[in-house]
């Protein structure tokens, strides 16, 4: 069976689950995260590339509803795998810092 591009990647499958459980304002914020790790790692992000397969596609995916999403996950696929791991790991790293902390049970 054929993996999809985000389980070639153990840190790449993990984010996009981190972020899928993530509220929708803070899906947003990683989402801009990804787009400004990628320009760190020198991708080209051409924002009209995927114009055409926004406008085509049914929308089916929970990533798609949103575009700042959509333009994050279809860059970072677009990158090659080494780029993937450098992002997914560092915003891995962003999210968990920026997580506030749980209060303790009694």
């Amino acid at each position: 069976m054929d993996k999809r591009w985000y389980e070639m990647s153990p840190d790449v499958c993990i984010l996009l689950g981190k972020i899928e459980l993530a509220l929708g304002d803070d899906r947003i914020k990683y989402a801009g995260k990804i787009l400004l790790e990628l320009k760190k790692a020198g991708y080209n992000f051409i924002p009209h590339k995927f114009d055409a397969k926004l406008k085509e596609y049914s929308m089916k995916r929970w990533y798609d509803y949103n575009k700042t999403v959509f333009y994050a996950f279809e860059c970072l696929k677009d990158a090659d795998r080494t780029v993937q791991g450098f992002v997914a790991r560092n915003v891995h790293d962003y999210i968990m810092n920026t997580k506030q902390a749980l209060p303790l049970m009694p």
